[in-house]
């Protein structure tokens, strides 16, 4: 049985961003910094739970999409999924 390349990357971008998401539980403040003005100052925020979770059913939807899709739309799917884990990785960045 041979295992498609779209399965695996799917597997790995839904691994990534659950394991981005429990290290967010446990490292991140309650209450999340989400935008940022151009003089570093928090202008939009939001609580851990829903700005943990956005990105991630982003990532997770679009992983899942990925794997069952075909021809364009598979292509959109990887790169919304890719932008979720970039999403969660931006808000470490802005609440550490």
């Amino acid at each position: 049985m041979r295992v498609k390349i779209e399965t695996i990357i799917g597997i790995l971008i839904i691994a990534a961003a659950a394991a981005l998401a429990v290290a967010g539980f446990i490292l991140l403040p309650a209450t999340l910094t989400v935008q940022v003005n151009l003089s570093g100052e928090a202008t939009n925020t939001m609580p851990k739970a829903l700005g943990l979770l956005l990105p991630f059913a982003l990532s997770a939807v679009f992983g899942v999409l990925y794997m069952k899709g075909a021809g364009q739309t598979k292509t959109r799917n990887l790169v919304v999924a890719i932008v979720g884990l970039a999403v969660m990785v931006v808000t470490f960045i802005f609440n550490l």
